[in-house]
């Protein structure tokens, strides 16, 4: 069984939390796809501008800025040209179960921050749609 930590909690997914239909804000989801972790998102700086988009761990729009993608196993990166992590997927066998994790600070387009994710898994402020 494949799962994502959102707010502490197990899920096993689809998820969407964020703005998808607002092409100028940000939106995260994520789903299970053969026992992997697929993620599209549209990720904005501190100020609400565009840094990227994914579609489905493919990096689709790079914001003007220089950026690459790392992986290793069970983990997947997106980096910008100074090696700032902006974003990291890491999926670990926990008790029997494959949970994914998505670290980084994502901003909305007013650059208000809308969730952030570490160990603890991704944490959603509010009022953000889910």
């Amino acid at each position: 069984m494949h799962l994502f930590n959102i707010a502490t909690n197990l899920i096993n997914g689809p998820f969407m939390i964020g703005y998808e239909d607002d092409p100028e804000n940000f939106y995260l989801q994520g789903e299970a796809v053969g026992n992997e972790p697929q993620v599209s998102c549209r990720i904005l700086d501190s100020e609400g501008h565009l840094l990227f988009s994914l579609v489905n761990n493919s990096l689709s729009h790079g914001g003007g800025r220089k950026l690459s993608i790392a992986s290793a196993t069970n983990k997947f990166m997106v980096i910008d040209d100074e090696e700032h992590t902006l974003l990291e997927i890491e999926t670990r066998d926990e008790a029997g179960r494959r949970v994914t994790y998505i670290k980084g600070q994502f901003f909305d387009k007013d650059g208000r921050l809308a969730a952030r994710g570490d160990e603890r898994g991704l944490l959603v402020n509010c009022p953000l749609r889910m």
